[in-house]
């Protein structure tokens, strides 16, 4: 019985603790206990209404039950296209450089195995989103971490770095704005690394899931100008849309890596729900709900902000402008799964684990202050405002 055990490949990725921080938050719940959940980047919006009842009166057309083309419905990326022209002037051809998928994870895993061969190098930006991690290593693949660089409280990208290693690696990815970070790529550095990405033949598998919540007016994208066909990029519509749930992504990038990667979507997903792909279209009309719900990230953002840099407690705050996050330091030496339990057993606030994002991420707790309800902003700021953290001999 012993041949039959679990792959080296699956034994040697470690779940994140995210999942026992979410379930030690679900039994203090039902112990009748208040926990601000700052954990799971979950925004504490839903669809626009209008969207959603546009869809729930679709619930008898044949196609809300059925498979879609496998890169989506060709009126849902027009649409989506139309939304990056207007909004980005960023010019897609939908047919064929634009694919919808089923969540960011899964266009990531798309690019991923279009761009690279097994064996490849590909280099993660630390602290990293963990679920990257994976597929690099499920994929066959050999990750690169290169430790982001931090000045006068703010996490940054190490561009000099980024350039050195280059031709030693098939692939980079960047996430722009940051997870866990916060942190948004200024405008020349993203400039810089496509250019040696360039000439160094690396691909660059750009994720923008948060993208709508950008603070900085830094938004070049490599698309803007010479179109570089080693650029793949990926995003989400579950965080700016409020729909997590209906699993709605994209990737897009040249139509020949395009033509390969939904060799990729068949297999694993065959299509995106069709479902997401038509509360999708509906949604994108809400533009003016659109920018309220960023306001309102902005909002948190700057509250946060302000609670731990107003306050006496001893989590520090590091500057984010974008995403639903602050990756906060702390002091004390406590090894940050310890913290974040304190954190939630003690103060009744969730957060994951900076190491939970690579050994930079050590010292430090993800605070997600774009899942707050608008209720439980003030109360919640306050206690982050007072955490004190014991020190370690």
């Amino acid at each position: 019985m012993e041949r039959f055990r679990p792959s080296e490949r699956m034994l040697g990725v470690s779940m994140p603790p995210i999942a026992a921080v979410m379930s030690s938050m679900a039994r203090m719940r039902e112990q009748g206990r208040t926990v601000y959940g700052m954990a799971q980047a979950v925004p504490w919006f839903s669809p626009p209404q209008r969207a959603l009842e546009c869809v729930f009166g679709m619930r008898d057309d044949p196609r809300m039950h059925r498979y879609s083309p496998d890169p989506g419905y060709p009126e849902v990326r027009m649409a989506v296209a139309d939304d990056f022209s207007r909004r980005r002037s960023l010019e897609l051809d939908p047919f064929s450089e634009l694919h919808l998928t089923c969540g960011a994870s899964q266009a990531f895993l798309s690019a991923l195995l279009t761009a690279t061969s097994p064996g490849d190098a590909v280099a993660v930006v630390e602290p990293y989103y963990f679920d990257h991690l994976f597929a690099i290593r499920f994929s066959g693949l050999r990750p690169v971490s290169i430790p982001m660089e931090v000045w006068d409280g703010r996490w940054m990208t190490p561009v000099d770095e980024l350039e050195r290693i280059m031709p030693d690696v098939a692939a980079l990815v960047l996430v722009n704005p940051g997870n866990p970070t916060g942190a948004v790529m200024d405008d020349a550095s993203m400039r810089r690394i496509t250019s040696a990405a360039v000439q160094s033949g690396t691909f660059i598998i750009i994720d923008e899931t948060y993208e709508r919540f950008s603070f900085t007016g830094d938004r070049w994208h490599p698309w803007l100008e010479d179109r570089p066909p080693g650029v793949l990029t990926i995003g989400s519509f579950s965080k700016s849309l409020g729909m997590p749930g209906w699993r709605i992504g994209y990737l897009f990038g040249e139509s020949g890596m395009l033509e390969q990667a939904i060799k990729v979507q068949d297999s694993v997903v065959i299509c995106p729900p069709t479902p997401g792909q038509l509360l999708l279209e509906a949604a994108l009309h809400e533009e003016e709900w659109i920018e309220e719900m960023s306001a309102g990230v902005r909002m948190r953002r700057d509250m946060c902000r302000d609670a731990l840099t107003g306050g006496d407690g001893d989590l520090g705050w590091m500057e984010a402008d974008g995403a639903f996050f602050t990756l906060a330091s702390y002091p004390g030496g406590m090894p940050s799964d310890r913290a974040a339990m304190m954190l939630l057993e003690k103060f009744g606030i969730a957060s994951i684990p900076g190491s939970a994002f690579g050994q930079a991420g050590e010292g430090h707790l993800r605070i997600s202050y774009g899942c707050l309800e608008d209720g439980e902003i003030a109360p919640a700021m306050e206690l982050l405002g007072s955490v004190r953290f014991p020190r370690m001999d």
